[in-house]
């Protein structure tokens, strides 16, 4: 796992209120003894949701993810030009 990108999750998170609700919930929970859902998970100051790590809204953050993305899988219609 890239902890460059984890780290950069993690300081989007402190910027989104959502993801900062989730979280906090998540701590309280775990603090009290109470049962966690069983679709969310807070671990190190991250959130995973299903299994898959929650990406709190952030253009910058998504934008990086999308280019990332693109690069991994080639664009269909790029594929069918060819």
């Amino acid at each position: 796992m890239n902890y460059a990108f984890l780290d950069k999750v993690r300081v989007a998170g402190y910027r989104d209120e959502k993801w900062q609700k989730q979280g906090r919930e998540l701590v309280r929970l775990r603090e009290c003894g109470k049962q966690m859902p069983n679709k969310w998970k807070e671990n190190d100051g991250k959130l995973d949701y299903k299994n898959h790590l929650y990406i709190p809204e952030d253009e910058f953050l998504q934008t990086e993810i999308a280019q990332a993305s693109a690069k991994i899988i080639p664009c269909v219609l790029c594929v069918l030009c060819i």
